[in-house]
């Protein structure tokens, strides 16, 4: 995933602002507002996997964080910095408790394989999102850099995920070889979308 990242770094992709586009600087407040919003989308079908996969491995304190997160941050219509660190602090930390289960190696009775499994597809469908960002994140880091400094503090969600970006797709990317390589050991159904992304 992170390959993916500096292949996406390498695209030939406009600057936006400052002298060297015709794209007014203001267009950045725009591109500022999707990209925080899919990264907030592609964090909540993650913290939707973290809430399954919680549940079937019997972590039902992290199961309702991940869940109770997730609807907020989709019922929001603010995708500002504190949005997008909410999403981000919240699939560290349950993603966190779900490896530390993973690890101890439970056994799962076929109702919570099941459940299990759903946690694996909203995981893929997360990387799935995480993957596409790639190019807008590119995008948007050669625009902080031609912005006029007196644009910058208003921009402080997409530097947020500029920044971010490369170290969360690193870390889910991590946590779906985890879960599938769980799931194969354990006799749990792989969903064709989790494995055709490792």
């Amino acid at each position: 995933m992170a390959t993916s990242f500096t292949a996406s770094a390498q695209f030939n992709i406009p600057s936006f602002g400052g002298s060297k586009s015709s794209a007014p600087a203001a267009d950045l407040g725009g591109q500022q507002t999707t990209l925080v919003k899919n990264f907030v989308a592609a964090n909540v079908d993650v913290l939707k996997a973290n809430s399954k996969m919680g549940e079937a491995l019997g972590l039902k304190a992290t199961a309702a964080d991940a869940e109770a997160v997730a609807q907020q941050l989709a019922s929001g219509s603010t995708f500002d910095k504190d949005a997008a660190s909410k999403a981000a602090t919240a699939v560290g930390d349950t993603g966190g408790a779900i490896a530390a289960k993973l690890a101890e190696k439970p056994a799962l009775d076929a109702a919570a394989k099941a459940t299990y499994t759903q946690g694996l597809l909203s995981l893929a469908k997360g990387v799935v999102r995480y993957t596409g960002l790639g190019k807008d994140v590119s995008a948007m880091g050669d625009g902080l850099k031609s912005a006029p400094l007196t644009q910058l503090p208003s921009l402080g969600a997409a530097s947020y995920v500029v920044t971010k970006f490369p170290t969360s797709t690193t870390e889910v990317l991590k946590a779906l070889k985890n879960a599938v390589d769980f799931a194969k050991s354990n006799g749990i159904e792989v969903p064709a979308e989790a494995t055709s992304l490792l």
